[in-house]
């Protein structure tokens, strides 16, 4: 299978399919804003309705609940913490404020605990699943000879999706890649898939 990459809006869910949710949609479902974009209440309105459907499910591995974790304790909370505690809006936060300030106090186990919380509220709808680091994939497999464009963390997600037929659901410009489905709003993605269907390439 060649690239495979269609809007959100044009997504069906069918019996069995499982999707993986990169980390930047994560962000978006677990982070709440006063008003959102068309493509993230596409992003959110795909969400809903595969927890409403008990014939799909989501597939979540480790990385992307360290990467979620992690970036939404930075970039939320730590943020939240710094200016209630003098630091003004804009201003540049010192790089050991995370580990020395911020981690050792109260409100970031709190803000830990609502994070896993809130991933662990829809349990009913997610499958845990092993990274298969060692087993399925080797050194061969994600250590040698990376992929221009693609970092660690997302070549591997590719690689475990490949292998298992999970739909990426991203956000990411730089998945621009074979061999899997992509449900994606990103412009970038939907120009090239656009551009190689008009000179004859195919999405299927």
């Amino acid at each position: 299978m060649p690239y495979n990459i269609s809007q959100v809006q044009y997504h069906t869910l069918k019996d069995g399919n499982k999707y993986f949710l990169d980390a930047n949609i994560w962000l978006e479902i677990l982070t709440s804003r006063n008003s959102l974009s068309f493509k993230n209440k596409q992003y959110k309105a795909l969400f809903n309705n595969i927890l409403k459907n008990n014939k799909v499910g989501i597939v979540l591995p480790a990385l992307i609940v360290s990467e979620v974790v992690n970036r939404i304790l930075r970039e939320v909370h730590m943020q939240k913490f710094a200016h209630k505690n003098g630091i003004s809006k804009g201003a540049p936060i010192p790089s050991e404020y995370y580990k020395n300030t911020f981690r050792p106090s109260p409100e970031f186990k709190i803000a830990y605990n609502a994070i896993c919380d809130d991933i662990k509220g829809y349990h009913h709808s997610i499958e845990l699943i092993n990274d298969s680091f060692g087993t399925d994939f080797k050194y061969k497999h994600v250590l040698s000879d990376p992929p221009t464009g693609l970092d660690f963390n997302d070549f591997y997600y590719y690689s475990l999706c490949k292998k298992n037929n999970y739909i990426i659901v991203t956000d990411d410009k730089d998945f621009w890649v074979e061999d899997v489905t992509i449900i994606t709003q990103s412009p970038t993605l939907i120009e090239k898939q656009n551009q190689l269907t008009a000179i004859g390439g195919t999405s299927k």
